[in-house]
């Protein structure tokens, strides 16, 4: 069943100028599916450990791309290939979507997908900060100060004072970091020394953000929570969802656009995520959506619009 998914993708990896059609269905794969991987961890946390339950998902799918790759001639990656990746596999999974999976456990998955669409927002100032792409025009500037508005909205009056009403700040934080690190490092792999075969690539960034991810569970006292006979259907047929279509599917093909469109580009897909998630969490976990949830959104998007339709922050280019 696997098998014709990965070699679309390798037939996707080795075109020398990627076709209209390949790039359509790569976005619909990171806005789509995205959208919907925040109600699926939201079911896998529900008996599986957050950074345990991630650091599973990658390791697994990653192993399974490194090893079709393998099978399929790709040439083996060097030891810089392999540094570039755990730095990558850390920013993006460690840190980005352990983060993710951490912060709904105290806020609920629609607003942990309004939060991570402030990716663009971290792109725009790191870009220029670390990576020497530009100073960000005033149109850019704008929809910074703007989008970091949306969130004190998206967050509530309520959790700023702490008068108990409102989404959980701390769950706020813990999402926001996750953004930065997955920002720069996706920033960062956008000009890394990587394998030539995209599907070694993503497999290894898989395995090594996949290991760091069950070092941090452990690390953290996960273990003692985690009870596999326990596990619920549920959870278990999420996992399964979350490694095929959220980590070998969506995750590939976003590591695939980074490479061949400009990041500012593929950062798009924050437009779509939310609102999926939010119609999702509503639908199957009844999460509440206010006037704060609303409002901020708007606010939200309208910074992105803002940003993303400035002068690009990164030229387009495609790898040889």
């Amino acid at each position: 069943m696997l098998e014709p998914i990965l070699c679309t993708f390798v037939a996707m990896q080795i075109q020398s100028k990627p076709s209209n059609i390949s790039i359509i269905v790569a976005f619909l794969a990171i806005y789509i599916i995205w959208g919907s991987t925040y109600t699926g961890i939201k079911y896998a946390i529900q008996s599986i450990p957050p950074l345990l339950m991630s650091g599973i998902r990658y390791f697994i799918a990653g192993l399974i791309l490194y090893l079709f790759a393998l099978a399929k001639g790709a040439p083996k990656p060097t030891m810089q290939h392999w540094k570039n990746t755990t730095i990558i596999g850390a920013l993006l999974l460690l840190v980005g979507n352990g983060a993710v999976a951490s912060a709904e456990m105290l806020i609920p998955s629609g607003i942990a997908a309004l939060i991570v669409c402030s990716v663009p927002i971290w792109f725009a100032l790191f870009a220029w900060l670390f990576f020497k792409r530009g100073k960000p025009g005033a149109k850019t500037i704008i929809g910074i100060v703007i989008g970091f508005a949306g969130i004190l909205v998206l967050v509530g009056p309520g959790a700023i004072l702490n008068t108990g009403i409102g989404i959980n700040p701390i769950g706020v934080a813990i999402i926001t970091f996750g953004t930065i690190g997955w920002s720069i490092g996706s920033l960062y792999a956008s000009k890394a020394s990587l394998p030539s075969n995209h599907i070694t690539t993503t497999g290894m960034q898989m395995l090594t953000g996949g290991a760091l991810l069950i070092i941090a569970g452990i690390a953290n006292g996960e273990t003692a929570q985690f009870h596999p006979l326990l596990v619920s259907k549920h959870s278990i047929m999420a996992l399964i969802y979350l490694i095929i279509f959220g980590s070998m599917i969506a995750f590939s093909a976003y590591g695939w656009l980074m490479r061949v469109v400009a990041p500012s580009l593929v950062s798009t897909y924050a437009y779509v995520n939310p609102v999926i998630a939010v119609f999702l969490g509503w639908f199957f976990f009844n999460e509440p959506i206010d006037k704060f949830t609303i409002i901020g959104s708007l606010i939200i998007i309208v910074a992105l619009i803002l940003i993303t339709t400035s002068k690009p922050i990164v030229k387009e280019e495609i790898p040889e």
